[in-house]
């Protein structure tokens, strides 16, 4: 079982660059030895927080080539700047790849995420911020098993202070990480989770990351409602997979080093935003727009199609960056818009559009990314709507389900690497 699960896992949508997570082999450990290794977790999971917290400091000096939760951005259309950054950014990059060994790539590859991100290449934080931990062990004389707890604490730490969500962190760490789930590593990524939450709220406060309006409850009607729009989005979240599928492989059939593969997501990211910005950058910025419905017809077609084509080029070509938050976003327009059809098509239902964004929003999460409990718990906790938790699971578990089903082919082959 699993076998089959890690199997169906590794079929989604990768939410990060999986260098270094090789499963170690699990041995005893003496007390002192594990009383240490709390104490490394919690360490590194503040190190992660802090990390985020300067990075967000920083970015709001720039804001108009990024994106960040409670960073916000004023692009104008054909703006150079915007047009010029990323490309410049990708080649200054590519130049040092071009002349650095296979340790130091592996070493520089999260920060080329976090340089990219930062000029607008349309994907999210929470990939660099998972791969550095890896990266820097990379090479290092340590045992695998600590390794792979370790970095996971550090990961824990950095997302859960992101974006003020304990659970949806840990629940990451055990869905996409543990492959070994003992006490031991269970213990650790709840230490780092509750290091991260603890520093946000020291340092940031307790206010809800994403505002929602109040919303009511759900009763049957309406949860069938939102469990359709779980299921479109979910078909959506295969499209996305085979759009990266297909980028993959065109960006396989180019000659020379794929060192400069970066460079073309980076001109086609630069083309885009000079047109339309609200295509650049992870999108985190949008996320409040689409929750409280100020946005246009146009604004949603956008995201949808063009958030998933520059996220399927961006990590195609290689770029290391998150995925979670361009299908967050594609998938929050996707709600929105289906709402408006099912609306239209049952005017007796009274959906509320903001619950209708909110469950796109993890359905596609769930179904891109394969996770389950961590897209309802993402939810919920940045933006604390506790009324639309049933919706939200209705709709995850749905999109989930036929994600699974439809894949179901593909995870019961016996030969999984």
């Amino acid at each position: 079982m699993k076998a089959i699960y890690r199997a169906f896992m590794k079929q989604g949508i990768p939410f990060m660059d999986m260098a270094g997570m090789a499963p170690g082999v699990a041995g005893p450990m003496k007390a002192r030895r594990i009383l240490l290794l709390f104490l490394y977790a919690v360490l590194l999971a503040a190190t992660a927080a802090l990390l985020v917290f300067g990075l967000m400091g920083v970015m709001n000096m720039i804001p108009a080539y990024c994106d960040l939760p409670g960073v916000s951005r004023n692009l104008d259309d054909h703006d150079l700047l915007i047009l010029i950054t990323p490309v410049i950014t990708a080649l200054f990059i590519a130049w040092l790849l071009r002349y650095a060994g296979d340790k130091t790539k592996g070493i520089l590859r999260p920060f080329q995420g976090l340089l990219m991100i930062g000029a607008g290449v349309p994907l999210g934080l929470e990939g660099p911020l998972s791969d550095l931990p890896f990266s820097i062990a990379e090479g290092e004389d340590w045992p695998v098993r600590q390794r792979r707890i370790l970095a996971a604490a550090f990961m824990t730490g950095g997302v859960a202070f992101l974006f003020s969500a304990p659970l949806m962190a840990i629940a990451l760490a055990i869905e996409l990480m543990m492959i070994e789930m003992t006490w031991l590593g269970i213990t650790v990524v709840l230490l780092g989770g509750g290091t991260g939450v603890l520093l946000h709220r020291l340092l940031i406060g307790t206010d809800a990351v994403f505002d929602m309006p109040d919303v009511p409850s759900a009763d049957l009607p309406l949860l069938l409602g939102y469990t359709a729009t779980g299921i479109i989005v979910a078909l959506l979240a295969l499209l996305a997979k085979r759009m990266i599928n297909g980028m993959r492989w065109l960006f396989a059939q180019l000659p020379g080093s794929k060192v400069w593969w970066p460079v073309i997501a980076a001109v086609v990211t630069g083309v885009a935003g000079y047109f339309n910005p609200d295509l650049t950058g992870a999108g985190y910025s949008h996320i409040d727009s689409i929750l409280l419905g100020q946005i246009t017809l146009q604004f949603l077609v956008v995201m949808v199609l063009g958030k998933l084509i520059l996220m399927s080029i961006a990590v195609g070509s290689g770029v290391p960056g998150g995925t979670m938050a361009p299908l967050v976003i594609s998938g929050g327009a996707a709600g929105l818009f289906i709402t408006f059809l099912l609306q239209f098509a049952f005017p007796a239902l009274h959906l509320n559009f903001a619950v209708a964004a909110l469950v796109g929003m993890a359905a596609m999460f769930a179904a891109g990314n394969r996770v389950l409990p961590a897209a309802i718990f993402f939810a919920i906790e940045t933006t604390q709507a506790v009324h639309a938790l049933l919706p939200v699971i209705c709709a995850c578990t749905a999109a989930y389900s036929v994600v699974f089903l439809l894949a179901r082919k593909k995870v019961l082959q016996p030969a999984v690497q």
